[in-house]
């Protein structure tokens, strides 16, 4: 399928802010007075696309079938297919669905439940295809996008004749818009378009489960079928070994064993074949459905996130730059909120450099008076060790002039043996 394609308008000089309704502006600051007031009260009420369709019954999932809606319908088309076949039991492989237990007759039910999903995922499948020939953002409206154009290109895809429900390129551009004028930014706004893309991929996963489930079924029942079929085979062979002597009865049961093992046979060949008649379609249904969503991807990178137009915040946030007024508001209203938890913090350190300071200041004064003490004791020692060294030379100048004999005496030996007279 080929997607229109729209030539990108030149950017124009963004000279100045984009202007901001005084409407919403009002509401803005009505929810910053009532800190009880919800978020819808603090922002541009926006009701969102699904609220709006829901609320006029109009609203249908552009992916899920309802189950009720398409068991109802595959439950009417296998019992007319039944019937239909119930006048040809008796040719070629029409006993197969008749003739061979309950089996068949749940696999029929599934054929059709699963190809009912798949012809109504189909249909909104169509009408998502011709949706993406609809031109959402047309270039006559405005070459970009911006707060004061979102009015009129919201009013231009409310007049579209697609809901948002039913295609996923309308859904995701409404979404976008509203976002962006919420937010009033870019960047934020491609943020949430790649959001939204990874949902709508999830929806379309997620709408293929109970086909999956009826996928996997269809062979499991098979299997059923056949124990149902070899456990008749067997029981009949057991009750003509009873009566093996009469030979007409051994025919009937030996019939009785053959019948079983083709109930068996026929029914694990009736949903093998059925698995695989849903299995087909369904995958290449699925495989449309994801390149779908790739489409409305790079419609919305082309023709949406290109001409968003927010003034220049979201380009100068990416260049690194800062935009200083939205800055000085900023740290405005955080110092204001802890005005005065800074203010107690600034006054504590404050006292505390004093106390460091008049310490400080205490110790010195302590230190200079050890030291000159110090100082003090040690000019005392010194004057008096060089009164001493002045004597000394003194007396050895004296001592000098003259001769001095040292003779030694030695001190007589007293014994014991000795003479008391003697010794006096």
């Amino acid at each position: 399928m080929n997607i229109p394609r729209h030539i990108e308008p030149e950017r124009r000089e963004k000279s100045s802010l984009p202007k901001i309704d005084t409407k919403s502006a009002s509401s803005g600051s009505r929810g910053e007075l009532d800190p009880l007031s919800s978020p819808k009260q603090s922002t541009p009420k926006q009701t969102p696309a699904k609220d709006t369709a829901a609320q006029n019954g109009t609203w249908t999932d552009s992916s899920n079938v309802g189950l009720g809606k398409s068991g109802l319908i595959g439950f009417g088309l296998s019992a007319t297919f039944l019937l239909l076949l119930y006048p040809l039991r008796d040719f070629g492989i029409i006993p197969i669905f008749w003739d061979r237990g309950w089996v068949p007759f749940v696999c029929t039910l599934l054929l059709f439940w699963s190809w009912t999903i798949l012809m109504l995922k189909w249909r909104k499948f169509s009408r998502q295809q011709t949706s993406m020939l609809l031109d959402v953002l047309p270039l006559d409206l405005s070459e970009d996008i911006s707060l004061d154009s979102i009015d009129a290109f919201e009013q231009h895809i409310r007049s579209l004749p697609v809901e948002p429900g039913e295609s996923f390129l309308v859904n995701r551009v409404q979404r976008g818009l509203e976002y962006f004028r919420v937010r009033r930014n870019a960047s934020e706004t491609a943020a949430m378009l790649e959001s939204q893309s990874a949902i709508d991929a999830n929806t379309v996963t997620s709408s293929y489960a109970i086909t999956k489930v009826f996928i996997w079924a269809l062979p499991i029942m098979g299997f059923i079928g056949t124990v149902i079929g070899v456990s008749a085979a067997v029981a009949s062979l057991g009750g003509s070994l009873e009566d093996a002597s009469d030979i007409s009865v051994v025919k009937d049961s030996l019939n009785s064993v053959f019948a079983g093992l083709g109930t068996a046979f026929d029914t694990t060949l009736l949903a093998l074949v059925m698995s695989l008649m849903v299995k087909l379609p369904a995958s290449a249904l699925q495989k449309s459905e994801e390149d779908l969503v790739t489409w409305v991807d790079e419609y919305c990178n082309e023709n949406l996130l290109k001409r968003l137009n927010d003034g220049g915040a979201s380009s100068a946030q990416s260049n690194g730059q800062v935009d200083t007024v939205l800055l000085r508001k900023e740290l405005g209203a955080m110092m204001s909120t802890h005005q005065g938890e800074m203010e107690n913090l600034v006054a504590q350190f404050q006292g505390t450099m004093e106390e460091l300071g008049q310490q400080a200041l205490t110790n010195q004064s302590d230190m200079l008076n050890s030291v000159h003490g110090s100082s003090k004791a040690f000019l005392s020692h010194y004057t008096g060790l060089e009164k001493g060294l002045t004597s000394l030379s003194d007396v050895l100048e004296r001592l000098g002039e003259k001769q001095v004999l040292v003779q030694q005496v030695e001190k007589p030996k007293r014994s014991w043996f000795r003479r008391r007279g003697e010794g006096d």
